[in-house]
């Protein structure tokens, strides 16, 4: 199982919780550390930190010291990071503003372009090689391990990749014209390497948004 289907089908607990925001305000804890901390048994600390671990949150490094035996510390990875870090809502929010404030249309359109290709590169390198349907639904997990609700279906023997919430709420508010839907599309085209067709909206009444692959390829650049 990789980390984005780990992290799907272990949830974060609260007491599990307890332990990341700990990591957050001082990595490289050992279990003794977090056993203080906590106040619980060393057993208790380390099944959660193999669940943690299983899942991807945080990983584990071997210190030596001299000629004793190696302790091991903790700490959080990039998907822990994530799961413990503060939202950017009113950055993001400011920031979309501005750009669509951009008189110039060709230039607001290439700073959109470019901010979806960096988008969809990053998500592009967590997938793995496969089929069009392996890319989709794997596209689809890390999707929910971000906590975007997303699934991986079939419809008339299409494939379909449906996300059943915005990503953005906040901003789509702001967008008139649609620009973040299209900045969605573009993503997803550049993770998969397809181009990709949303092909229902929420914004149109529809019970998700869907986003189907047209027969023509996109480069990945």
């Amino acid at each position: 199982m990789d980390i984005a289907n780990a992290a799907i089908h272990s949830p974060i607990r609260p007491v599990d919780q307890l332990v990341l925001d700990l990591l957050r305000r001082g990595e490289g804890l050992t279990v003794n550390d977090l056993t203080e901390k906590l106040e619980v048994t060393a057993t208790a600390v380390r099944q959660r930190l193999d669940r943690l671990e299983s899942a991807g949150y945080l990983e584990r490094r071997k210190h030596s010291h001299g000629r004793g035996r190696p302790t091991f510390a903790y700490f959080l990875t990039d998907l822990g990071w994530r799961q413990v870090g503060v939202t950017y809502t009113d950055l993001a929010i400011s920031l979309w503003s501005e750009i669509l404030a951009i008189p110039d249309s060709q230039l607001r359109s290439e700073i959109i372009q470019r901010v979806s290709q960096r988008m969809g590169r990053a998500f592009r390198d967590l997938l793995p090689e496969g089929t069009l349907d392996d890319r989709m639904r794997s596209l689809a997990n890390v999707m929910l391990s971000r906590r975007i609700p997303a699934s991986f279906e079939r419809e008339a023997g299409i494939p379909v990749l449906a996300v059943h919430a915005c990503p953005y709420p906040d901003l789509v508010q702001r967008d008139q014209d649609r620009s973040l839907c299209r900045l969605e599309q573009q993503v997803l085209s550049q993770a998969i390497g397809q181009h990709m067709e949303l092909s229902q909206c929420k914004l149109d009444g529809h019970g998700c948004c869907q986003f189907k692959p047209m027969d023509r390829g996109v480069a990945a650049t």
